[in-house]
């Protein structure tokens, strides 16, 4: 079992899936919709793309905020790590707010 989850995670990606999630647990109906309409793969992808895109723009926005940039990676490459990481994680829980609504 846990294999046809990893594939399906593959297929519609990380925000593709978590949106999937959501639909189970909080909105059945148009999961079960989409899903007989054949419609639900493109729903997915969709998200999948634009949240991939915008999780990669609110990394680069933040990142160019907090001056986490090649100079910072030159002179202290642990704390350029610590924060990138940082900036990754908040950009995941702001954008899988959005996605979970």
């Amino acid at each position: 079992m846990r294999e046809v989850e990893i594939l399906e995670e593959k297929f519609c990606g990380v925000w593709g899936h978590l949106r999937e999630e959501f639909l189970k647990a909080h909105n059945p109906e148009m999961y079960k919709s989409l899903s007989e309409k054949g419609e639900l793969e493109n729903y997915l992808r969709g998200y999948q793309t634009a949240y991939s895109n915008r999780a990669e723009k609110l990394a680069e926005e933040l990142s160019a905020e907090r001056g986490v940039n090649e100079e910072l990676y030159k002179k202290d490459s642990l704390e350029w790590i610590l924060e990138s990481e940082k900036i990754q994680e908040e950009v995941k829980a702001k954008l899988a707010e959005e996605i979970c609504r």
